[in-house]
């Protein structure tokens, strides 16, 4: 399968903004990291950097938490920057590095080069979820629309399945993240090799001090009942736009392994979808 074309800037926001004095200062600090990668400098050479990306909405945050939490000596963040940009000029503290941001599964094919250039190792954490529920997921930052559009998602989950090729790649479901902790926990030792020093399932009794956390809508003890939150009689007119925005949702379900048939439809074979104005 061959790697899917770019979405629009509107969507990849594949270009960083400028920022001052941060966009102007990077190509003097990209020669001061070379020479500490090489040795030269003080600093710890570079020898792993993890990515968490995929879909908005589908636990990239809790993903990154529950590593903040309990896998010790990696250089975190505790919210999201950019792989290339934390690879490119970031400062050496540790061997080992770890980022967060759903849009870098655009960016795949840019980190894995980067790194394989400078002999170092990516690897790709690669979220994703229910479409219903991410299609139907509410954010702080626009608390009365729905987060992620129908267009939008579609781009993610092209490169979605583009990248669940490659053997760096670790594709991880929220679903699993919630319900089957211990076994991602081990899925993610076995790829990037890291020494976990509490279980995933404890993430909310040590979180991070100035940890980033609300995009988790409140940091709790994980609640494997709300996974189905998408049927809540509040999203149906979402749900039934969406059948008729992407007809070839049920289909997608049935490939992802959320359903075995489009029975599920049947509950909304009666919606009524709102029209625009005239």
């Amino acid at each position: 399968m061959l790697r899917p074309e770019l979405p629009p800037e509107s969507v990849s926001k594949f270009t960083p903004t400028f920022q001052f004095p941060k966009s102007l200062l990077q190509p003097l600090i990209r020669p001061l990291i070379r020479l500490q990668n090489s040795g030269w400098l003080p600093g710890v050479p570079l020898q792993q950097h993890v990515v968490i990306c995929g879909f908005p909405r589908s636990g990239t945050t809790l993903c990154q938490l529950m590593i903040e939490a309990c896998v010790p000596e990696i250089k975190a963040f505790g919210k999201e920057r950019r792989a290339l940009e934390i690879a490119k000029y970031g400062r050496r503290t540790h061997s080992r590095l770890l980022t967060k941001r759903p849009k870098d599964i655009f960016l795949i094919d840019e980190i894995r080069n980067f790194h394989a250039a400078q002999g170092t190792e990516a690897k790709f954490i690669v979220i994703h979820r229910d479409p219903r529920a991410v299609l139907t997921s509410l954010h702080f930052s626009r608390p009365n629309e729905y987060y992620l559009s129908a267009e939008h998602w579609a781009h993610i989950y092209r490169h979605w399945k583009w990248s669940c090729q490659a053997p760096d790649v670790l594709s991880v479901s929220y679903e699993d993240l919630i319900q089957k902790t211990h076994e991602v926990q081990r899925q993610i030792q076995t790829l990037t090799g890291w020494k976990v020093v509490r279980p995933f399932e404890d993430f909310h009794k040590y979180v991070p001090q100035g940890f980033d956390g609300r995009a988790l809508n409140g940091l709790r003890e994980l609640e494997p009942e709300n996974l189905n939150r998408w049927r809540d009689l509040r999203h149906r007119q979402r749900v039934c736009s969406l059948l008729s925005e992407m007809p070839e949702l049920p289909q997608t379900l049935i490939e992802m392994g959320y359903e075995t048939d489009a029975a599920w439809t049947h509950n909304f074979a009666r919606c009524e979808i709102a029209r625009p104005a005239a």
